[in-house]
């Protein structure tokens, strides 16, 4: 079996010019390659051990889908550390109890996702850098944005002997490593966390095959939370493992601005498959029923 750093490099090799990730940063859909993709998980993840991240370390992920959710969590598995995605409806305690039982050393986090962690990031002990997903006005000494690790990670490569080690760190990284802790809701008691290898997911994307047929041309869009365990198993892997295309729904200011631009980004995108569960499908099935009936 192979770790997930394995199929992501066998993917970029196959389809380096394919699309791999689409993103609507402001009024159209932009797709980033699987080559472009590679390059800025490579900076990022050289960025965290330039940043003294080792392997074996924890770091959270909390943020709406986007590309950044994708290279983040590529990055952090490059370096050998673990990534611990943290579902976005979970409140401020929640979010902490979550953080501080992973021992989490930092966490990347959108703009919205933020307001929460903000509050109790001195009750998270472990913390040592909040990694901003999106622009903030003003950091503190332990906030950093995203694209200013990848350039400490570009400056870092470029140093002598640099790019044989980050080599030979991605290279140790074994198929039984831990790749992620998944917690629980935690509706009966306190949240357990799921501790899921490379092996895992990749185990699971292979059998998704015999289900689900992905041509290199088809597209998803991804509404479903990117930490979910379908999603992420069935989408942002098993679409990779094809040279497929996964586009994030855009974010709005808030939850439900977010929820809103769903329906034009399903029109924009008219993926070829769409991951989904009971709820959102029942939706789907009353808009449909009702548009016809507006038709007569």
């Amino acid at each position: 079996m192979k770790s997930i750093i394995q199929f992501f490099e066998e993917s970029v090799e196959k389809y380096e010019s394919n699309v791999y990730l689409w993103e609507k940063p402001q009024d159209k859909y932009e797709g980033t390659t699987y080559g472009e993709t590679r390059k800025q998980v490579y900076e990022f993840a050289a960025g965290l051990i330039a940043m003294g991240v080792k392997p074996g370390d924890r770091l959270s992920l909390i943020s709406e889908g986007r590309n950044n959710w994708v290279v983040g969590e590529l990055g952090i598995l490059y370096t050998g550390a673990v990534n611990v995605p943290l579902s976005v409806k979970l409140n401020t305690e929640e979010v902490k109890f979550r953080i501080n039982h992973s021992e989490a050393r930092m966490v990347l986090v959108s703009s919205i996702q933020a307001a929460k962690i903000k509050p109790v990031i001195g009750e998270c002990k472990t913390i040592e850098k909040i990694i901003h997903l999106d622009t903030q006005e003003e950091y503190e000494e332990n906030e950093i944005h995203f694209n200013e690790v990848r350039k400490i990670g570009r400056e870092w490569l470029e140093l002598p002997g640099n790019s044989e080690k980050f080599n030979e760190i991605h290279s140790a990284v074994k198929p039984s490593d831990f790749a992620n802790i998944c917690y629980t809701s935690g509706t009966t008691a306190d949240p357990k966390g799921i501790i899921l290898t490379h092996s895992n997911y990749v185990t699971n994307v292979y059998q998704s095959y015999s289900l689900m047929d992905i041509p290199s041309f088809y597209k998803t869009l991804l509404i479903l939370p990117w930490d979910h365990s379908f999603g992420h198993t069935c989408a942002i892997y098993a679409f990779m493992g094809k040279g497929a295309s996964v586009a994030s729904v855009k974010t709005g200011r808030t939850p439900m601005e977010t929820l809103r631009n769903m329906p034009v980004c399903l029109r924009e995108i008219k993926p070829n498959l769409l991951m989904s569960v009971p709820a959102i499908a029942k939706n789907f099935r009353k808009n449909i029923e009702k548009g016809i009936k507006e038709k007569g």
